[in-house]
Order: C-alpha cells, then sequence, then structure tokens
C-alpha cells in the first residue's frame, strides 16, 4: 500500500533548486519554463505536502534517466516532458491520480491486469519504435539535402553558457527575420536593434573569454595536478626535459597579497589609459611588464588577443596603483603564448553533437529554441556517403574577380569555355546521361569584390546613379558572357559572396580594409537580377561574408579578408625579439664567408621558405584564438548581432581563406584544413587561379589557367 498525501498548489520556484541540483548539476540537464511548470504540477499532485521527500527526488532521478535513454538532447521541453511522463506511467501501469479528501489511499494491487495491459502495450509500442527507426535508417540519404551554404542571419544563434559549460542554441523563426528586414528604417526599429547589440557588446568578449577557458580546462597541459609551464613546454621542444614543472592557471585576484610568486595567468590582452599593456579576465586586470617576456614561436601577437602568460607578480611597480577596485602591482612576463586549440571531433563530443548550422531539422523538427543534437550513426553514414561520392568538388575562384577589368572577363571566357567542354565530354561518356562526374562542379563560388573601386555615393546624385548603373552593367556582361555556356547554366551553382568595395558596405568603408564590417551582407538583388533570371531557380545564391558551406558532414568556412597584412601591421614587437635579433646579427658578422656557407649547406634540408612560414602563423593564431577577427573594436567593425558567425570553436572541417595580399597555401593544424586563394588574375602575366576541392577525399588541387 502506499501513502499518497493529498495534493498541493506548487510554485514552480518552490521545485527549481531541486530540479536544478538533480537534472541540471548531476544529470547535466536544462529544463526551460514550460517543461518546469508541468514538473511543478505533476509533483504537487503525486506527492502533494511530501513534495520534498526521497520520493520525489527518485521520482526527478528517474526522468533524467529516461530522458538520456530516449536521447532527447540536453533541453527538456514541456511536450517532450510530457512524453516521458506518459511512458513512466505507461511502465508503471499506473496514470497520475490526484487524491481526494474521500480517497486518499491508492492500491496499486487492484490493477494487476491493467499492469499486464501496460506491459503488454509497451512492448508493442517500443516494437513499433524500432521499426520506425529501422525504416528510416534504411531510406537513402539525398545529397543534396545536405548541400546547403549557411548565411550568419540563417545559421542558428549559439552562445557558450559559462554555467553549464554548455551552448545555447536559439533557430531563427523565419517571421521574425521578415519583419527585421521589412522594418523600413522606422526610428522605434533602430533603437531597439541598438538595444540588442548593447548587451551583446558587452559580452562579446565574455564568451570568447569563457569558451577559451573551458577548452583550457580539457587541456592536459593545463590540468591541476599534471600542469606544464610555457617556459617548460618550450624547453621540451628543445630536448630539455628536466625543467618541466607544475603549474596551474591563477585568476588575477587570487595574486593579491602573494608578492614575489610564479603564476600562470590567462585572459585578454589590451592597453590601459597610459598606453600600458594589460591582462584581463574575469576577475580583474594588471599591468605587464614586457622587457624580457620570450613569446612562443610561429604566432602573432596583438591586442584583442587572448593569451596565456607566466611570470612573477610584484606588488610594487606599475603605472596604475592609485586605481580604485584594481589589485596593482605589475606582472613580469617571462613567457607568453596562445591556448592551443582543439580538434574538432574532440569539441563536438564535449558540446553533445550539436548541430549548430542546422542542417538537420528535418531529421528531428526544431520548435522554439530545442537543441537538435546529430547523431553518431547518422554522422557516419553521411561520412560513408561522401567517400561514395568522391567525384564530387567545388570550384573556388580567386578572389578580387573584378568584372570591371577586360583582363579578368577574358580570363574567364577562358575558364567557362575549358569547363564547358569538360561538361560535355562527361556527359558523352555516359550517352547522354548526367552522372557524378570528375567534370561537373557541384558548385563555382565567385568571391568579390566584384569592382575594382568602391561603389561610393557621392555629392552628385547624378554621378551616383552613374556609379549604381556601372555596377548593375558589369554583372549583366557576366551574365551575357555566362549565357553562352548553357551547361555550366544547367548544372552548376553559382554562389557570389561579396568583397569590400561591393555595395552597400563600400558606401562607408570606401574599400577601406579597416573599415570593413563583419559579417557583411549580401549583395542586393537589384544588381544581379539578369544573371538571377538566366539561371534555373536555386542555382544562384547570394550569401554573407563570411559564409559557411555544409556538404554532408563537412562544414566549410569561406571568408574575404586581408588578414595577412592586419595581422603583420599589428603584431607586438617585444623588446626580447630586438635583442636577440641584434645578438644575431653580431654573432654572424663574427663568422667567416666560409663558416656561413657550410651553416646553410648543412641547414638546407631544414629551412623553411618564409611564406610558408608566414602562412603557419597566421593559420596557428587564428585557430588557438578560435575566431577569425582576434582584435580590439579599434581594429574591426563587427555586428554583434552576429558575432557568433566569426567563431570557429569548434573548429570546421575546412576554411578557405579569400586574401590578395598573401600567395596561395594550404595549411592543416589540428586537423583542420586552412588554404588562401589569392587574385583571380595574376599582375604580371595572364593567369587565372582557381582551386578545386573534393570533399570524398578532402582534397585540394590549385590550378592555373593562362590565356
Amino acid at each position: 500500500m502506499e501513502v499518497t498525501s493529498l495534493p498541493i498548489k506548487l510554485q514552480p520556484s518552490n521545485i527549481r533548486p531541486i530540479a536544478f541540483r538533480i537534472l541540471s548539476k548531476k544529470h547535466g540537464l536544462n529544463i526551460n519554463t514550460d517543461a518546469l511548470a508541468i514538473l511543478t504540477d505533476t509533483i504537487g499532485y503525486k506527492f502533494g505536502t511530501d513534495w520534498k521527500s526521497v520520493r520525489s527526488q527518485q521520482f526527478l532521478e528517474e526522468i533524467a534517466k529516461v530522458w538520456k535513454i530516449e536521447d532527447r538532447g540536453l533541453f527538456i521541453d514541456g511536450d517532450g516532458l510530457k512524453q516521458v511522463l506518459k511512458d513512466m506511467n505507461s511502465k508503471n501501469g499506473n496514470e497520475p491520480k490526484r487524491a481526494h479528501r474521500t480517497d486518499t489511499l491508492v492500491d496499486i494491487t487492484n490493477d494487476g491486469n491493467q499492469n499486464h495491459t501496460h506491459s503488454h502495450n509497451e512492448k508493442q509500442t517500443d516494437l513499433e519504435d524500432k521499426n520506425v527507426q529501422q525504416e528510416r535508417d534504411d531510406i537513402p540519404i539525398n545529397w543534396k539535402d545536405y548541400f546547403k551554404v549557411v548565411s550568419p542571419n540563417n545559421q542558428p544563434t549559439s552562445i557558450f553558457d559559462k554555467t553549464r559549460k554548455q551552448f545555447d542554441i536559439v533557430f531563427k523563426n523565419i517571421d521574425d527575420k521578415d519583419k527585421r528586414n521589412n522594418r523600413g528604417g522606422k526610428l522605434d526599429s533602430i533603437l531597439t536593434e541598438l538595444a540588442k547589440n548593447l548587451p551583446a557588446s558587452i559580452e562579446s568578449f565574455n564568451n570568447r573569454y569563457y569558451l577559451l577557458s573551458d577548452r583550457l580546462s580539457r587541456n592536459e597541459n593545463f590540468q591541476k595536478k599534471s600542469l606544464i609551464s610555457l617556459s617548460a613546454l618550450n624547453s621540451f621542444k628543445e630536448g630539455k626535459t628536466d625543467s618541466i614543472v607544475g603549474h596551474e592557471i591563477t585568476l588575477i585576484k587570487n595574486m593579491l597579497g602573494r608578492d614575489g610568486q610564479k603564476f600562470l595567468i590567462f585572459g585578454l590582452l589590451s592597453k590601459n589609459a597610459n598606453d600600458e599593456y594589460t591582462l584581463e579576465d574575469e576577475t580583474d586586470n594588471i599591468e605587464l611588464n614586457l622587457s624580457q617576456a620570450c613569446k612562443s614561436q610561429g604566432l602573432f601577437y596583438s591586442t584583442g588577443m587572448f593569451l596565456l602568460v607566466e611570470g612573477i607578480y610584484s606588488a610594487s611597480g606599475g603605472n596604475s596603483n592609485q586605481d580604485h577596485g584594481y589589485i596593482g602591482g605589475c606582472f613580469y612576463v617571462s613567457n607568453i603564448g596562445h591556448p592551443p586549440s582543439e580538434r574538432r571531433e574532440i569539441s563536438l563530443d564535449v558540446y553533445g553533437n550539436l548541430d549548430f548550422l542546422g542542417m538537420h531539422r528535418q531529421i528531428a523538427p526544431v520548435t522554439g529554441e530545442k537543441i537538435t543534437k546529430i547523431a553518431k550513426k547518422f554522422k557516419k553514414k553521411l561520412v560513408q556517403i561522401e567517400k561514395n561520392l568522391s567525384n564530387h568538388k567545388l570550384i573556388f575562384m580567386g578572389t578580387d574577380l573584378y568584372l570591371d577589368d577586360f583582363k579578368v572577363l577574358d580570363g574567364l571566357r577562358k575558364f567557362f569555355q575549358k569547363l564547358e567542354n569538360s561538361i560535355i565530354e562527361s556527359i558523352e561518356d555516359e550517352e547522354g546521361q548526367l552522372t557524378e562526374g570528375t567534370n561537373i562542379p557541384i558548385a563555382l563560388v565567385l568571391t568579390g569584390s566584384f569592382v575594382s573601386k568602391p561603389l561610393s555615393v557621392t555629392n552628385s546624385s547624378v554621378s551616383n546613379i552613374t556609379n549604381s548603373e556601372s555596377y548593375k552593367s558589369n554583372f549583366d556582361n557576366f551574365t551575357s558572357i555566362l549565357s553562352k555556356f548553357p551547361n555550366i547554366v544547367s548544372h552548376c551553382k553559382i554562389i557570389l559572396i561579396p568583397g569590400k568595395n561591393d555595395p552597400w558596405q563600400s558606401t562607408y568603408s570606401l574599400g577601406s580594409s579597416s573599415l570593413n564590417y563583419f559579417p557583411q551582407s549580401f549583395i542586393p538583388k537589384v544588381f544581379i537580377n539578369r544573371l538571377e533570371k538566366l539561371l534555373p531557380k536555386g542555382n544562384l545564391i547570394v550569401t554573407w561574408n563570411p559564409t559557411r558551406i555544409n556538404y554532408l558532414s563537412q562544414e566549410l568556412v569561406v571568408f574575404k579578408d586581408e588578414l595577412m597584412t592586419k595581422l603583420k601591421r599589428n603584431d607586438i614587437i617585444f623588446p626580447r625579439d630586438i635583442q636577440q635579433q641584434e645578438e644575431l646579427i653580431a654573432k654572424n658578422d663574427q663568422i667567416s664567408n666560409e663558416e656561413r656557407i657550410n651553416n646553410l649547406i648543412q641547414n638546407k634540408n631544414t629551412h623553411l621558405p618564409s611564406k610558408i612560414k608566414q602562412a603557419r602563423k597566421l593559420v596557428k593564431t587564428i585557430l588557438d584564438q578560435g575566431n577569425l577577427q582576434p582584435f580590439l573594436k579599434n581594429l574591426k567593425l563587427i555586428n554583434l548581432a552576429y558575432d557568433y558567425s566569426l567563431r570557429i570553436e569548434p573548429l570546421p572541417n575546412v576554411i578557405i581563406l579569400n586574401d590578395s595580399s598573401f600567395d596561395n597555401f594550404e595549411v592543416t593544424y589540428n586537423g583542420c584544413k586552412v588554404i588562401n586563394i589569392t587574385s583571380v588574375v595574376s599582375l604580371s602575366n595572364r593567369k587565372l587561379n582557381y582551386v578545386e576541392y573534393y570533399p570524398g577525399t578532402k582534397r585540394f588541387e590549385f590550378k592555373d589557367l593562362y590565356f
């Protein structure tokens, strides 16, 4: 006999602490408002005045276990909780009964036959669910459903929650997006957008800090018991294993009162009002003395980056001791480095294999704030399909595709003719049946700027109209050229990514890279309406910069910016670097020519070209920082409503940089393949530059075409 207490009316605030302790802290689940209200009513009816008892806590434990067994994700929503409660009641054979004043005792033994019936129905339901799942697994997957271009305005919003150490992902509502697009310049809408940007501006660096801190907490080199200092890591690379000592990351506020001790701290590098370098974490900030700092090689250093700094804290010194609420003193830096990046598969596994691009809604329909999780079994199936489609390829044209340059147009004609002939040959080889041949790309990615001079507003309205018409006529000429190659038009998607000279950003940036506003919106369709009419419906995709391409299990990030120039211009030169350079020059002056030649011969196999070293520095810097723009606000302009689109954490499979200021390169770091494509046409000769990517084998082929 189970005694059922009289039902009571509880408030969600009564149940929230218990639910947080059991569901969130113990099981890593998060319950939303609707589900908490349902859970409150259920516990009030089921346990009454005993809602704090052990039985009610065991009831919550059972809910958590069933939720995990059914693999419903990290968020408990109302509809899902109702189904779980229904399943639990079916198993127990006892529907939740509200205890009446005339009948507060419920005899479960009287429902023995009912229990047998529920057990039989449960087995039958489980068998039907297995059959449905088996049928779903047997349904062939069309790769076209998983080849999508995801712009920042269509990408789900993802914000890192420092408390749960998980991502909050919100899928955008199409109706809300349309309302924003139709705001018509109204003052209230503008003020609303500004009000949204204010908290986003505050949280932008906080989100980066907590995300990188979480990554460091998983790195074995930064565990409390087995941590290695930066200087020890550098010595270990040089073969000096005797210098390895234990160390752990310390919060800045915890250094107070520990004068003369050695610490390893982590935070944001910036400058204070006295133009001194400072490091700031979640607790405080401290002035840095970099006179003896030894940096980790092969990386760029700039304000706005999150860095690991090792050194000695001194309570005296520094120029900001008089500030209130400031720890005071100075941190004498001995070593400085970046937080090491993490492989994609490790990050995805830690964060529950979340669908950051919103590609899998057809598998698990998404409503509201529910997060979709990608099953590992399904992901393996997508990988297998990729391998079977090894002939698929995407073509990325070189950047700065100036349509007002006759040299570029001549190169495009030559390229289109070559591609048209290869498609015809592929079709003829299959007797008119189009197959997934190597000569038919599934998409052509064209990256701007599409005009050599920025489209800008002038004092004369007539000139302004002329500029717009001239820009539109460039795309009309491109359409006329493309129309002469019907097979390309029929079989290839065209993806347009804007550059710094394209509208409407160019009207205020005037083509200046320092005034680029990221992410940059797509090219207005008023300029490309003829191209849109030429191509079949859905074959013209105008997207943002940066943008992401999802191909089955792979995530590709395409970004247009002069990153190398920006990193070189803002790279910090440490006093120790100058000292080492002077010592090296003095040492070389003392060496005879014969010894210098012998040293060059001995090191010729280990010497790397300067271009390769710089490419590796760029790749390692942005991947370690986990962001495409790791700078302060004075070096970049960011639309904070889409700040998440610049984050590359977890690492994508591929990053395609379109930096015309640097040569082509291909570098792989921690499983992430990063390439750079320079200008589409070389200035010194008539050579067209493009890259072919085969996602089935994850292989890039850099191509040249002389014309």
